[in-house]
């Protein structure tokens, strides 16, 4: 079976409002890029399950898929075993990702797909937790990027020389590409995005690049001109 043959006659593992299974997957051109960079020898990881779990099946990859829905896993496990998908390299794990990726030990991986639950902060959760296992060079799909938590996640891995941006799809999915170590251990003044985007004021008044000073000043100086600064804003005592 390939994967055309799986989406003409795809599984239905999830349950929409009304209690119908459904299929909510990942658009066709995200399925055809991932099953053009995995074969039998990658390891891959998920957050999330459904199509691309079929997917990642039929790749033959040493696969992890993390999943609180019991229902979604015995779906896909029935589908695979229908349609004769050997599925024995897949490891599934049943539980919230926030509470299985800090204690999973893993090889490094080749690919890691982020489309579990999308509420805040469930993305940022799966991202900090997988950064480090993805080897690098390896892939970072990202998908429902339309929604807010998966956009602030792509634009920050934009901003971070880390990761190098190498496609979107459909406007709803993005892939990034590993070049470095410790992008998410970094502390906030060293990472662009949280430095550009915040807001900062006293007494009211907005008090613009303080950071960018701040950044790079030794302990002590920082808090010399932090006083100056407040002193000057707030009109009280010298700030010389």
């Amino acid at each position: 079976m390939n994967l055309e043959q799986v989406l003409e006659n795809p599984p239905f593992p999830h349950k929409d409002d009304a209690g119908e299974y459904v299929i909510w997957g990942l658009a066709e051109e995200v399925l055809r890029f991932i099953r053009d960079h995995i074969d039998g020898s990658s390891r891959t990881l998920e957050t999330g399950c459904g199509l691309s779990t079929v997917l990642f099946a039929l790749s033959g990859a040493s696969h992890i898929c993390i999943t609180p829905s019991e229902d979604e896993i015995e779906s896909i496990k029935d589908y695979c075993h229908k349609q004769n998908i050997p599925s024995d390299q897949m490891t599934f794990h049943r539980d919230g990702s926030e509470r299985v990726l800090p204690r999973l030990e893993c090889e490094p991986l080749d690919l890691v797909l982020i489309d579990g639950r999308h509420g805040f902060p469930a993305p940022f959760i799966d991202f900090y937790y997988t950064a480090d296992k993805l080897r690098i060079g390896g892939l970072l799909v990202i998908d429902d990027t339309w929604l807010w938590t998966g956009e602030m996640l792509k634009q920050y891995l934009l901003s971070e020389p880390e990761w190098k941006h190498e496609a979107d799809f459909s406007k709803r999915t993005s892939v990034f590409r590993k070049l470095a170590e410790g992008s998410q251990s970094k502390e906030w003044c060293h990472q662009n995005f949280v430095v550009t985007n915040s807001r900062f004021k006293l007494n009211d008044k907005p008090v613009p690049h303080i950071v960018t000073a701040f950044r790079y000043l030794k302990r002590g100086e920082f808090l010399v001109l932090g006083s100056k600064i407040v002193k000057k804003l707030l009109n009280v005592g010298p700030t010389t």
